[in-house]
């Protein structure tokens, strides 16, 4: 396999943005489940095998549990209701994926870890910050600000999490207390303060307490968190606003659209290069900086990065014929060591028995009304545009009643409506087919 080592200089490259439009998303778990439940604890060592996989600061976890005398409460158990969850365990990433039970998979984390690589790159076009935390009176407030120039924010809630670390020997990341505050913004540089009151039991260790903040949807989509844990020293995470599995139709030369990899610590000189991992032969890796430069992905590059600062990058790919690559974009230094951003790029039609390609990902939200008289909206995010897939209806006997074909999606939130005017009134269950995402509408006339 040859790789090109020459500096390229283009004239003509993708535009960069200057200031960056979209900022690191931290993602939040909840891991919901009870003292009594079995499979909690095998849920809570997937976690855990998972979290030490992952960058620091790149994930908050709470767990969240129910009918477990002292550790429960009403506050919490809204959250349970808030997604339906029955069975346990349920774990929920960003408010969109959900893991159910416990197998070999989840024990181990590789379950988690797929489902947590959904979110682990994402640009968000927030950015959140807390601004004091007082664990003696169970005050806390958080900064939320638009970096999105162009998109507007409605109906949104921040969701306030109180927690208490090391209960018991067993018990962890136990969350004590919920409050909830209504968001609006729109463009870039409009900000709101929000603010919780958590009232505290005096059995609680003050000294165990922290909190964490988060954006959430009427889709459930969570958009943004911040946490009063200490952030690191040092550290660089990417915001990439479009889908790490890369496509294109025909070979030639490709652009990536823009992305930024922030240093959010101190201080820091890194080094980047494209780190192949599986590639066809005569197919070249570089990348571009704003400014026009391009550089030959091999070779190790040197960037000083300010406190705080971002660079936008794209990545320039020339492939020769159709196939599929696998590679990292690995940014490195002493101080904050070795961060790789994964890829994909694929030149031609996609096999789905092709073992590089990347896994589909359609994810079901949440449905409208519900309760509904004669016709209700089903939710679909995709990861893509072009997937298609269906939904399956179900009765209360589990008898399927018909699908719901849903061609063609858009990247994105997509809405599909179903008329029901022929069914007697009652309750029905539906479910993405080929997954075990599911949910439950009830029809009133």
């Amino acid at each position: 396999m040859k790789y090109i080592t020459i500096f390229i200089m283009l004239i003509s490259v993708a535009f960069l943005a200057a200031d960056p439009v979209y900022y690191p998303t931290t993602a939040v778990i909840e891991n919901f489940g009870a003292s009594w439940c079995g499979g909690c604890e095998l849920a809570q060592q997937g976690l855990s095998a998972m979290q030490s996989e992952l960058y620091p600061g790149e994930v908050i976890i709470g767990r969240l549990l129910t009918e477990s005398g002292e550790y429960s409460n009403a506050e919490v158990d809204t959250r349970f209701d808030y997604y339906e969850v029955m069975g346990l365990p349920a774990v929920i990433f960003n408010g969109k994926i959900r893991v159910d039970g416990a197998s070999d998979d989840t024990v181990n984390g590789t379950e988690y870890l797929a489902a947590i690589n959904n979110f682990r790159y994402l640009g968000s076009p927030l950015k959140m910050s807390v601004q004091s935390f007082d664990a003696s009176s169970g005050a806390f407030s958080v900064l939320t600000e638009m970096v999105h120039d162009t998109i507007a924010l409605e109906d949104a809630s921040v969701v306030f999490y109180l927690v208490e670390d090391d209960v018991t020997a067993e018990f962890t990341q136990i969350v004590r207390s919920v409050q909830t505050e209504s968001i609006t913004l729109s463009g870039a540089g409009s900000s709101t303060l929000s603010h919780a009151s958590f009232s505290l039991d005096p059995a609680w260790i003050q000294a165990n307490l922290w909190a964490f903040a988060f954006v959430q949807l009427p889709s459930k989509t969570i958009l943004q968190a911040a946490s009063t844990t200490p952030a690191p020293e040092y550290s660089v995470r990417a915001a990439i606003p479009f889908d790490n599995d890369l496509q294109s139709d025909d070979s030639g030369t490709f652009f990536s659209p823009p992305f930024w990899i922030y240093n959010l610590g101190e201080v820091n000189d890194v080094t980047m290069h494209i780190e192949i991992i599986s590639a066809p032969d005569n197919w070249y890796f570089n990348y571009c900086d704003e400014a026009g430069n391009c550089f030959p992905g091999t070779l190790n590059i040197p960037f000083s990065y300010t406190a705080g600062e971002a660079k936008s990058f794209d990545l320039n790919l020339d492939a020769v014929g159709n196939g599929t690559a696998k590679f990292n974009l690995v940014v490195e230094s002493p101080q904050s060591g070795v961060y790789k951003v994964p890829f994909t790029f694929t030149v031609g039609p996609i096999s789905s028995s092709d073992p590089l390609a990347s896994p589909v990902q359609i994810s079901l939200g949440s449905s409208y009304p519900n309760p509904f008289q004669s016709e209700v909206s089903f939710e679909l995010s995709s990861s893509k545009s072009g997937l298609s897939t269906a939904l399956e209806i179900y009765n209360v006997r589990g008898q399927k009643l018909l699908e719901l074909p849903a061609p063609n999606l858009q990247k994105g939130v997509n809405n599909i409506s179903w008329k029901a005017d022929h069914l007697p009134d009652g309750l029905y269950f539906y479910r993405l087919k080929d997954t075990l995402q599911t949910g439950k509408i009830l029809k009133l006339r």
